[in-house]
């Protein structure tokens, strides 16, 4: 029994140098310096005649590491290179730089105007092939090229991909814009609902303390539907945030009484459901709504403002729904809730084209 305890020791004591061995050699064999590595935490992609455009935003650390960032000097400088695919041009991009480039802090893809996810896995095969990369990185688009956006540097006390997450952040919790991440994206077959940036001015050429805010530069110019030729207006994208359960904020005017009466979004939550209806489908949302009205007002002035309220969202979310189905955009996933409640007749239709009906009923409670 004696040595059969000393013999499982021994091996225990094995087993445990094998394993620091192992971290010691992979450290020293394969670790690299920050210096020694180009750490990419934005991308843009630009379609060209022969493939693709890539600009990478790569982070330059001041001493003290990853997040120290000195504000009266560029926290990012911008590499750009080209190549038949994605993944060509950014294998290229690391060469010229002469570092490796890591993707582990990537928060934001760019696409330009030009660079359509027709087909998102061959755009995005670069991303599915390293483990590094996120697939909830913001996926966004820009007026214009890509590159002039990843150009534009910033004052801010952040880097500047963290900058445009903030902007589209605080875009889509008022309803300014839909947020769409990399899996989304990818699940939703290429089509779907992506901030549109736009870059106010030309500040490529800004350096140092000559960088400006970030609202001097960028803005969010709505929501584009990819792979169409349509941009939601700010009702159509405050609607879609309500159709999606996502409007968290925003505010409508309507007017009662001869007065023009502002209400703030406070919250929202959504159900729907689909079923056959003369010879067609019937798409059934239910919205329910909070609203704050900027004075005070009686329960009955509350109650007609919570009807008017209603019947102008109600409209607002059909006509959108109507006209996204028309283009055959279908960016709430209708499809692939018909496929789950209703198999017999997802595979009447599959191969056709699908003719669906919106009825939304948006109930409002004023608070």
């Amino acid at each position: 029994m004696k040595s059969f305890d000393m013999r499982s020791q021994r091996a225990v004591y094995i087993i445990v140098l094998a394993a620091l061995i192992c971290v010691m050699l992979s450290s020293f064999g394969h670790g690299k310096s920050i210096d020694r590595r180009g750490l990419v935490h934005a991308m843009g992609i630009d379609r060209t005649t022969d493939g693709y455009r890539v600009s990478l935003q790569i982070f330059q650390p001041s001493e003290g590491g990853d997040n120290a960032v000195d504000v009266t000097k560029p926290n990012v400088s911008v590499t750009v290179s080209e190549g038949r695919t994605v993944g060509e041009a950014v294998a290229s991009a690391g060469s010229s730089l002469g570092k490796e480039l890591f993707f582990g802090h990537l928060q934001l893809i760019c696409l330009g105007t030009d660079t359509e996810p027709d087909d998102p896995y061959e755009l995005f095969a670069f991303a599915l092939g390293d483990k590094n990369i996120s697939p909830s990185v913001d996926i966004c688009c820009c007026k214009g090229s890509a590159e002039e956006l990843m150009q534009t540097k910033v004052s801010d006390a952040e880097t500047s991909a963290e900058a445009l997450t903030d902007l589209i952040k605080n875009g889509s919790e008022n309803s300014a814009a839909l947020r769409c991440d990399l899996k989304g994206l990818l699940s939703s077959g290429g089509i779907s609902a992506v901030p549109l940036l736009e870059v106010k001015e030309d500040t490529s050429d800004n350096s140092g303390s000559n960088s400006k805010a970030l609202s001097e530069c960028v803005s969010i110019a709505g929501t584009k539907v990819t792979c169409t030729d349509i941009v939601l207006s700010a009702k159509e994208t405050r609607a879609a945030a309500l159709l999606e359960g996502r409007a968290k904020k925003g505010c409508i005017a309507v007017k009662q009484g001869g007065a023009d009466i502002t209400c703030i979004i406070d919250k929202s939550r959504r159900r729907r459901k689909v079923s056959a209806e003369n010879g067609g489908i019937v798409l059934h949302t239910a919205v329910t709504v909070s609203v704050i009205p900027d004075r005070e007002l009686s329960p009955a002035e509350s109650g007609i403002l919570g009807r008017t309220v209603s019947a102008e969202l109600e409209s607002e979310c059909n006509a959108l729904q109507n006209r996204l189905f028309s283009a055959g955009a279908d960016i709430f996933g209708t499809e692939q809730l018909i496929r789950q409640r209703m198999p017999a007749a997802a595979l009447k239709y599959q191969g056709k084209k699908l003719y669906i009906t919106p009825e939304t009923e948006v109930i409002v409670k004023v608070i």
